[in-house]
């Protein structure tokens, strides 16, 4: 849910985008193609994160590969480390559940749009955190030029969406963060 009302062109292609995001998490057949028409052929996609949260991907071909491999993901299942309380394999053994974006701001600043937002991510069992961060977008001719996503090393409770940190390594947590963000 947006805080503000998009005002300009880019600013509402940046609401699309998100909506886009949205159904492309959702398993919507057709939002990964959709996500790809809003792009610069040479269009460049950058994660900025902390390890192992970081990329780039360059041109339209990566970008579409980016896209459909965290479409793939959806309810992939995965492994993870645990803690000393968490080590009975049955409660090792996850799927990736939900992930869900709020954005909080959508603003041009300069010749760019940033967008502020906080997202939850979360095991198929309601283990999971909120991370924040912002998508910085460029655009050339009405598409995106490129796209530069500033990720928080830190996770925080998410005791709205009823998700625990309890159980989770550090290396569970960039382990989630991988699949949502689908680096990928």
């Amino acid at each position: 849910m947006r805080v503000d009302k998009a005002e300009t062109k880019h600013e509402k292609i940046v609401e699309h985008y998100f909506n886009l995001i949205r159904k492309l998490r959702a398993g919507e057949q057709g939002s990964v193609e959709k996500l790809v028409d809003l792009w610069e052929t040479d269009g460049r996609f950058e994660f900025a994160g902390a390890p192992p949260v970081t990329a780039t991907f360059e041109g339209r071909h990566a970008i579409h590969v980016l896209y459909r491999n965290r479409f793939e993901a959806n309810g992939m299942p995965l492994r993870l480390e645990g803690t000393d309380g968490y080590k009975d394999e049955r409660q090792l053994e996850v799927a990736l559940g939900v992930v869900d974006t709020e954005v909080h701001r959508i603003r041009m600043i300069d010749e760019r749009v940033v967008a502020g937002w906080t997202t939850t991510i979360g095991t198929s069992d309601q283990r999971g955190f909120k991370i924040s961060g912002s998508h910085t977008f460029t655009f050339r001719d009405g598409r995106v030029a490129s796209l530069k996503i500033v990720v928080s090393p830190r996770a925080d409770e998410a005791p709205n969406a009823d998700l625990s940190l309890e159980g989770l390594a550090v290396e569970d947590i960039g382990r989630l963060s991988l699949a949502a963000w689908a680096v990928v």
